[in-house]
C-alpha cells in the first residue's frame, strides 16, 4: 500500500480530490491534502509518500529550487497540475520529471489515468528493486552512485516509446537467447543490461535483439550500447548511455545506438526573438500556413550532430505555443474542440518522445486553427468586391501579390474572382493593382523627394524600367514629367 499527498491551494478541490480518488480502487494506505506550501514540505519529510500531486501555482518562484530539493528526497512519483498552460509550468513539469501535467479544470478521467501511471511505475520500480539478489543489489546501486571502479564488460540501456510496454519489453528480455545472460535492472522509464563479462559484437547482439523483437511487437524500442572498452565506472557508462538515448528524441526508435557517438548538445536560446515573435504574429494574422510549415520544417526537421539539449527545444516550442495561444485569444477561438486540441498538442510538447511527432501535431493544430479564423473572418459584412479592393490597397507594395493570394483571403475562385471584377469594372484583376500602385506613386512623386527607383519599390513594382512604362501607360506622362509638373 502507498501513500499520496496532494498539494492544492483551493481547499474546495482538496475534498473534490480526496472523494474522486477513494471511489477508485487504487493501493493507499493514506491520503494527506495540504494547501499552504510549507505543510507540503513538512509532509513530505514526515511521510515520504510514493506520489505527490501538486498544483505547481502554489510554488513561488523563490522557493522553487528548495522544493525541487523536497521532492528529489522525499517522493518517487510526481504529477503536476496548474490552472495555466504557459511554458513556464511545462519547464517547470519537466524539471521535476512529472509524469504528466494536468490542466484545469481538472478532469476525472485524466487524474485516474494520472495516478495509473504513476502506480504503475512505483509498483514495477518496488518489485524490481525487492527481487534483486545480493548481488545485483550492488549492481544497482553502482548504477547510480559512482565507485569509481572501472567497468569493462558490455551494458546496454533500452526504452520503449510508450512507457506502458516496459513490462512486455521485461518479458521478452527474459526469453531472448543472449550470449551471456546479464543481470537486469528496471527503473521507471528504462531497462538497463549489464553483462558480468566481454562478449563477441555487442552491438550485432543488440540488432539481433532490435530484430526479433520488431517480429513480435508493433512498440517500438531504442537500445543504446556500450562495448565494454573503456575504462569508465558503471556509473558513468549508464549516465553516458542516458545522455545518448536521448538522441532518439530527433532521430526516432527502432534502431540502435553507441555510447562513444557525440554526446554534447548544441546550446540554443529557448526563447523566439521579438524579430521571430513579429514572424510569427504576421504568418498567423495573415493565414500563411504554407510559410508557419516551412518555418518549423527549418527549425526543427534535418537537425544534426551537435543536436540541441531536447529539453531547450520542448522549451522553444511552448513559446511557439504562447504565440498561438495569444492569437487564439484575440481571435476568439475558444471553443470547446480548439480547447481540447490545444491541450492536447501542450502534452504532446512536454511528454512525446520524438520530435517528429510534436511538430506534425503542432502544424494539424494549426491548420485546424487557421481553417476556424477564415471560417470567422466577417466576410459578410462586406462584398466579395469589397473585401479584394480593401486587400490589394492594404497590400499592393508586395511585389509577389497575385489574383490567387486574394482569391484565397476572400474565399472566392481565382477564375470567379477575376470574371467578377472584369464585370463590374471592366478591368482585370492585373489593371486594378497597377491602377493602385501608380495612384499612390502619384502621390509619393509629389509630396516626397525619393529617387523614382525607390518609389517604384515601394509601390510593388520589382523594375524601375517597367513602373516607368506602366506608369506612362497610365497618365501619359513619364514618372519625371509627371514629377516636374506638379512642382
Amino acid at each position: 500500500m502507498y501513500k499520496l499527498v496532494i498539494g492544492d491551494r483551493d481547499s474546495k478541490e482538496l475534498l473534490g480530490l480526496k472523494w474522486l480518488i477513494s471511489k477508485y480502487s487504487f493501493p493507499i494506505s493514506l491520503v494527506k491534502t495540504v494547501n499552504q506550501l510549507t505543510e507540503v514540505m513538512m509532509v513530505l519529510e514526515k511521510e515520504l509518500p510514493e506520489i505527490l500531486f501538486i498544483e505547481l501555482d502554489m510554488i513561488p518562484r523563490e522557493k522553487w529550487n528548495l522544493m525541487k530539493t523536497f521532492i528529489d528526497r522525499y517522493t518517487m512519483e510526481v504529477i503536476a497540475v496548474t490552472a495555466e498552460p504557459t511554458f513556464e509550468r511545462a519547464t517547470e513539469a519537466i524539471e521535476i520529471g512529472a509524469v504528466d501535467l494536468i490542466v484545469k479544470p481538472l478532469s476525472p478521467l485524466k487524474i485516474k489515468s494520472s495516478l495509473q501511471k504513476a502506480f504503475r511505475n512505483v509498483t514495477e520500480f518496488k518489485r524490481r528493486e525487492k527481487g534483486e539478489e545480493l548481488q545485483q543489489t550492488l549492481w544497482y546501486k553502482s548504477l547510480f552512485t559512482d565507485d569509481q571502479l572501472a567497468y569493462r564488460a558490455p551494458v546496454y540501456l533500452m526504452k520503449t516509446e510508450k512507457r506502458g510496454f516496459l513490462g512486455e519489453l521485461r518479458q521478452f528480455i527474459d526469453q531472448f537467447n543472449f550470449s551471456f545472460t546479464p543481470l537486469v535492472f528496471s527503473t521507471t522509464d528504462r531497462i538497463v543490461l549489464v553483462f558480468e563479462q566481454p562478449i563477441l559484437e555487442p552491438t550485432h547482439q543488440a540488432q539481433r535483439f532490435l530484430r526479433e523483437w520488431e517480429q513480435m511487437n508493433e512498440e517500438s524500442i531504442v537500445i543504446a550500447v556500450h562495448q565494454g572498452k573503456s575504462d569508465d565506472s558503471l556509473h558513468q557508462i549508464y549516465m553516458k548511455l542516458r545522455k545518448v538515448l536521448e538522441v532518439s528524441f530527433f532521430t526516432g526508435y527502432q534502431q540502435v545506438l553507441h555510447s562513444d557517438q557525440n554526446d554534447e548538445w548544441h546550446d540554443i536560446d529557448p526563447f523566439l526573438t521579438l524579430t521571430e515573435q513579429r514572424h510569427w504574429i504576421y504568418m498567423l494574422e495573415e493565414s500563411r500556413m504554407e510559410e508557419l510549415k516551412d518555418w518549423l520544417y527549418e527549425h526543427f526537421y534535418g537537425l544534426e550532430f551537435p543536436y540541441p539539449e531536447p529539453g531547450l527545444l520542448r522549451t522553444r516550442l511552448t513559446s511557439i505555443l504562447a504565440q498561438i495561444r495569444r492569437f487564439m485569444l484575440r481571435k476568439g477561438l475558444t471553443d470547446n474542440r480548439s480547447e481540447v486540441l490545444y491541450k492536447q498538442v501542450f502534452e504532446s510538447i512536454l511528454y512525446s518522445p520524438i520530435l517528429y511527432r510534436i511538430v506534425q501535431d503542432l502544424i494539424l493544430f494549426l491548420t485546424h486553427l487557421l481553417h476556424e479564423s477564415v471560417d470567422f473572418r466577417p466576410v459578410s459584412r462586406r462584398n466579395v468586391i469589397e473585401e479584394t479592393l480593401i486587400y490589394i490597397d492594404e497590400h499592393y507594395s508586395d511585389p509577389a501579390l497575385n489574383l490567387k493570394e486574394v482569391a484565397d483571403y476572400v474565399l472566392r475562385n481565382p477564375a470567379y474572382l477575376s470574371h467578377t471584377l472584369t464585370q463590374k469594372y471592366g478591368q482585370s484583376f492585373r489593371e486594378i493593382l497597377n491602377s493602385t500602385r501608380i495612384s499612390k506613386a502619384k502621390e509619393l512623386l509629389t509630396s516626397t523627394e525619393e529617387s523614382i527607383q525607390s518609389i517604384a519599390s515601394h509601390v510593388g513594382f520589382k523594375s524601375p524600367n517597367y513602373f516607368s512604362r506602366v506608369f506612362k501607360e497610365t497618365t501619359g506622362k513619364t514618372p519625371g514629367e509627371y514629377r516636374k509638373e506638379g512642382e
